[in-house]
């Protein structure tokens, strides 16, 4: 059996590159993962970008960059706020450094302290109140519209042929994948035009666009999501090879978007 690290309330496999909470399943896209298990090996310490570029990117000439958007990419997987994040420490002109606090033994920073039973049962029964009127709020507020999922089909703009069957197999799993993101409906493209028609009263509407590339040899596929009524781009992401792995690496990034829908 492999090592596991706890992370918040997170346990991480590195082996599957999964974070697990219970019932709650979190797939990693692999240059996430292995960032993930560089920075728990080495817990409370600064793991410099250029570290990070040489032992995850094994080589590769990335920017700087690409490791932010990697651990953009972890946090928001860990449910880090961006703004103050608990787990993945950014340490200006340094690197990353997860933090010491994250052991299986410590309480959640993002868990409510429980509450002491000596404030007396006044207290305790006006907190119940206050709960009961709350839960009402919620319950009489409409639900909100699911976003609509334009899916479109995969695009080889490798120049190969010969990786049609792949862009094909993948459009599959890019519908499969958007299928199950919560708040969204899934609207399958047979053509990109169908994004100028596709309509459902007012509700948001996004174009989730994907093009099968070539990086440095191996098979990468970029990916969007476009708020079809502006134009805006909201999202984007990249999962990368080898080709076997293609498919568990898109389903996983794919996964990123379901915050966005949430707002």
């Amino acid at each position: 059996m492999g090592e596991h690290y706890q992370i918040g309330r997170w346990r991480f496999d590195p082996a599957e590159a999964i974070l697990r909470d219970g019932n709650d399943e979190r797939r990693l896209e692999d240059r996430a993962a292995r960032t993930l298990e560089l920075l728990c090996r080495h817990r409370g310490e600064v793991v410099g970008k250029q570290a990070l570029i040489d032992a995850v990117w094994r080589g590769r000439s990335v920017s700087s960059n690409s490791v932010a958007v990697v651990v953009g990419a972890l946090r928001r997987a860990l449910d880090d706020e961006p703004g103050e994040p608990q787990h993945i420490i950014t340490v200006n002109k340094r690197g990353y450094r997860l933090a010491k606090g994250d052991a299986p033994s410590e309480r959640d920073p993002a868990e409510p302290k429980r509450r002491s039973w000596s404030g007396g049962a006044a207290a305790l029964a006006a907190a119940a109140a206050v709960a009961v009127l709350g839960l009402g709020a919620v319950l009489s507020r409409p639900l909100p519209r699911p976003v609509e999922l334009v899916v479109e089909p995969v695009r080889n703009d490798t120049g190969a042929p010969g990786l049609e069957p792949l862009a094909k197999s993948l459009s599959t799993v890019m519908i499969d994948g958007a299928v199950r993101i919560d708040g969204g409906r899934v609207i399958p493209s047979a053509t990109a035009t169908a994004t100028a028609t596709a309509r459902d009263g007012d509700g948001r509407r996004l174009a989730v666009r994907s093009r099968l590339i070539l990086w440095n040899g191996a098979p990468e596929l970029a990916m969007s999501a476009r708020d079809i009524d502006s134009g805006r781009v909201v999202w984007s992401g990249f999962a990368a090879g080898p080709t076997e792995a293609l498919a568990r690496h898109a389903t996983a990034k794919l996964a990123t978007l379901g915050p966005l829908l949430r707002r």
